[in-house]
């Protein structure tokens, strides 16, 4: 007893030594004391750890998985259960060898977007007619996305070390889940965390301060074993986040009152948005930030989702997307598209996915969030004869194409007048339009600048014509576009003189002074321009990651934009090959 109260003295100090402040760095930790258990998965049969034969814990004894129904689906739920940021291929059986003992699954069916391979569907447990030449693989995305919380000093490796030994821990934290296996339904699967009270009393959600000597939480599968790491960092404050982990520490630290890590972990959520290109791990982020009610977290994934909808729409994740976060993009003017004919086309294929879940009212409420007068004339002409959802919504369409039509027809004065007009109607606010003409691309790493010809459009208003590729001094292009997208002002001009910065001399070369480099500037070249009084230009200049995701959106103020770098941006975009979209975007005023 005398060994036990001197031994938590010195921890006393010691936990006096570790602050709660410090830098960001980031280090691997995981708990020895990790057992399988049932549910688990792993991957054999192959020289490199990111690929291999599948193979699933139950009953105490590894098993594999036939490859009857094994697909892609299949293939990003394992991968993301074994955190990774997504797989290459679902493999076929006998590619990795044959494995033994039992095949525990058969005609896998997995959405995508489950968070571990037991809560798709499937036959049942043990239930196959197949042999291990059959044994399903996957072939996973290499390594892992690493971000660390470390607010750590010197004395905290050596707590760690002390909660890795168990010795004189006098406080259990139990983290129970309750697996609903088909064949042990409701059976409960305990993890227990033995600590120190001590040091948990830091933090009044252990409840360590008072009488109790254990305490219980419900935990999710997939979020129950990364219990040790949690409470690991409270002794060493170091903590590794990952796509796969990060709802699980933010649910954890919000769970036991931890509320630095909780936001140093929703923070964390920032960078890691970018690495899922199946978009999977953007949906399951908001989903979990509307439950959480993280609205700082919600709002950045929105603004991922609204920047890169493109991307989106034509994702894997399309289908999972529920009809209230469709909603809340398609309110945002920010949803980066290349026209509103294609934000009509996306919300048409949504709906043709999903059509046994989405009511017609639900469809109803969406496509009011389309805003028809800024679908070019011609194309709102064609919207009878080509959208799917017309006949079923035809007063909806009719009242929206009348609006549309008059937005074309008649000059924005007599439009505010009109019955059709309310006041801040975002029906008349552009969004940000990337399609030909109101966009230009200038590639930092190719210097040259890509010119579009032949405008014409596919079923979603995107561009599919051809491109040619011509040289042009780094620092200049000009662009004319229509005064606006009314029809109104189809055949008046106004030009524009763009100019990307990326060295002092081409600043001094063009009579500029640059505050910082890269910098962009576009600045109207039309002199004494007639619309001042009712048209207003807010354009945008668009940073894209070599053109895998746009990850930054800044304002012209004065005609410049000045582009950050490093950790300044929205995303992380870890080459810096930026490319530079210049986007016109004219307003009624």
């Amino acid at each position: 007893m005398q060994k036990h109260g001197a031994m938590l003295s010195a921890l006393w100090i010691l936990l006096l030594h570790v602050s709660p402040l410090g830098s960001m760095k980031l280090t691997l930790f995981k708990s020895p004391r990790a057992s399988p258990e049932d549910g688990d998965i792993r991957l054999a049969g192959a020289k490199t750890h990111s690929q291999g034969r599948v193979e699933v814990y139950l009953h105490g004894e590894w098993g594999t998985v036939c490859h009857n129904g094994w697909d892609l689906p299949d293939a990003q739920v394992v991968c993301r259960q074994l955190h990774f940021t997504g797989a290459v291929s679902a493999v076929a059986g006998g590619t990795f060898g044959e494995g033994s003992g039992e095949i525990w699954l058969d005609q896998t069916k997995c959405v995508g977007t489950e968070n571990s391979l037991s809560n798709c569907s499937y036959n049942g447990w043990g239930i196959s007619d197949c042999t291990h030449k059959q044994d399903a693989g996957v072939i996973c995305v290499a390594g892992t996305s690493e971000n660390y919380v470390d607010h750590s000093l010197e004395l905290s490796e050596d707590l760690g070390q002390l909660f890795d030994s168990e010795e004189g821990c006098d406080f259990l934290i139990h983290g129970q889940t309750y697996t609903g296996l088909k064949r042990y339904d409701g059976e409960m699967v305990n993890t227990t965390v033995c600590a120190h009270r001590m040091i948990l009393s830091r933090f009044p959600g252990f409840n360590a301060s008072t009488d109790v000597d254990e305490i219980s939480i419900n935990l999710t599968q997939t979020c129950r074993p990364h219990l040790p790491s949690l409470i690991r960092y409270v002794y060493t404050r170091r903590l590794e986040v990952t796509t796969t982990t990060a709802e699980c520490f933010h649910q954890l630290a919000s769970h036991f009152g931890m509320r630095r890590l909780m936001e140093d972990a929703g923070r964390l959520f920032t960078k890691l948005l970018p690495e899922d290109r199946s978009f999977l791990t953007q949906v399951s982020f908001y989903e979990y930030s509307v439950g959480a009610g993280d609205r700082v977290l919600q709002e950045n994934c929105l603004q991922y989702m609204a920047w890169n909808f493109q991307k989106l729409s034509t994702s894997k994740a399309w289908s999972s997307v529920s009809a209230e976060l469709l909603q809340a993009l398609l309110s945002r003017s920010d949803l980066v598209v290349p026209g509103e004919t294609f934000v009509l086309a996306a919300l048409e294929d949504w709906v043709s996915q999903v059509n046994r879940t989405t009511s017609e009212e639900q469809q109803a409420v969406l496509l009011a969030r389309v805003r028809f007068p800024m679908i070019p004339a011609k194309e709102l002409f064609e919207v009878r004869f080509t959208s799917a959802l017309y006949s079923a919504h035809q007063t909806l369409y009719q009242e929206k194409l009348l609006k549309g039509f008059e937005a074309h027809s008649l000059p924005f004065g007599t439009l505010k007048n009109s019955s059709t007009f309310q006041r801040n109607d975002q029906d008349y606010q552009p969004r940000i339009y990337t399609g030909p003409p109101w966009s230009v691309t200038f590639n930092q790493s190719v210097e040259t600048v890509q010119r579009q010809i032949n405008n014409q459009y596919n079923h979603r208003g995107s561009y599919r014509g051809s491109y040619y590729n011509t040289p042009m001094p780094r620092t200049i292009q000009t662009q004319s576009t229509p005064v606006h997208i009314s029809a109104l002002f189809a055949d008046k001009m106004v030009n524009w003189q763009l100019n990307l910065f990326k060295k002092r001399s081409d600043c001094s070369n063009s009579g500029v002074r640059c505050d910082s480099l890269p910098a962009a500037r576009m600045r109207m070249s039309t002199s004494n321009f007639q619309y001042q009084g009712s048209i207003r230009y807010s354009n945008r200049l668009l940073l894209s990651c070599q053109g895998r995701f746009i990850f930054h959106i800044m304002d012209f103020k004065d005609t410049f934009a000045f582009v950050p770098t490093g950790e300044n941006v929205t995303y992380p975009c870890a080459d810096e090959e930026y490319i530079y979209h210049f986007v016109v975007r004219p307003e009624y005023i």
